[in-house]
């Protein structure tokens, strides 16, 4: 590449290659060893030229390896794997710009735990019950203890209750109170939706899928809709159940939608607590 080409490389980043198909066999010959493909994240440089205006593959190549058995190795024995891996590595990208890092396993306690704190976090968040910067500052705080874990390999058994601190402290600092414009005669009050989802979450009414067809648990990252107590309910759902109301219609024609829940107290599925969220989840996916 000239001179010229590499200046116009404005962005340069290191982007997740593992499942690409030149990197196949590294993930083959670690399984051959008795170790799983998932113990392997393999991250390659992306540069961007803007003349050309594409991407071109960096030398960089940094393939960590997080496994527990890898990781009580002695020298001896990485150096022999590492050899192995090498060898499957494409050789146009097999040279010195080409790392493998041994990792420490992180715990499934801590995993779970961490994974728990950012999803109670974002929850909270969309419910009003943290301000913004609040939930900046905690996400970061999060951000960072996983990097000690996930990183640095520190022990995370002195880190647990440090993520019941962040979130503790996160939900000292509510958003400002906001006062609301009167409710239009077309429009949907949110309480008005909360009730009808609540009805759903303790089984006093049974929604009806009207999209997709074939059921609810066919659908995937899109909208869906269904029917209860005479309302309709539009609905988005990314993998699982539904993560946020897009239109609500009432048996009386008036209707509000994601934009004009947004702008008022927040989106009534994410305003309702966790365990009513869980059930109506677990509810659609039966449907």
């Amino acid at each position: 590449m000239s001179a010229g080409a590499l200046e116009g490389n404005d962005r340069q980043s290191m982007g997740l290659v593992t499942d690409h198909a030149e990197w196949k066999p590294v993930v083959a010959a670690l399984e051959s060893e008795g170790l799983p493909a998932s113990a392997a994240t393999i991250q390659q440089e992306h540069r961007w030229d803007r003349e050309a205006v594409r991407y071109f593959m960096g030398p960089h190549v940094e393939i960590d390896i997080r496994d527990a058995r890898t990781w009580a190795m002695n020298e001896s024995e990485r150096i022999e794997l590492e050899a192995k891996l090498r060898a499957a590595a494409p050789p146009e990208w097999n040279g010195p710009d080409l790392v493998i890092v041994w990792r420490r396993p992180v715990a499934e306690e801590w995993a779970a735990a961490w994974l728990d704190a950012i999803d109670k976090l974002w929850r909270e968040w969309r419910r009003r019950r943290v301000s913004n910067d609040a939930f900046e500052n905690a996400r970061e705080a999060l951000s960072v203890l996983h990097h000690r874990v996930w990183d640095e390999a520190e022990d995370h058994g002195p880190l647990l209750p440090k993520i019941g601190e962040i979130l503790t402290e996160a939900r000292r600092h509510p958003p400002a109170v906001r006062q609301f414009p009167p409710l239009p005669p077309s429009g949907i009050d949110v309480a008005e939706v909360m009730d009808v989802l609540r009805r759903i979450a303790n089984g006093s009414a049974r929604p009806q899928v009207v999209f997709p067809l074939n059921g609810w648990r066919h659908l995937y990252h899109g909208v869906g809709e269904f029917t209860v107590d005479d309302w309709s309910i539009e609905a988005f759902k990314r993998n699982f159940g539904m993560k946020y109301v897009q239109e609500a219609r009432a048996p009386d024609g008036r209707t509000g939608d994601y934009k004009s829940f947004a702008a008022r107290e927040g989106n009534p599925f994410s305003l309702l607590e966790d365990d009513e969220q869980d059930a109506i989840c677990e509810i659609l996916e039966r449907l």
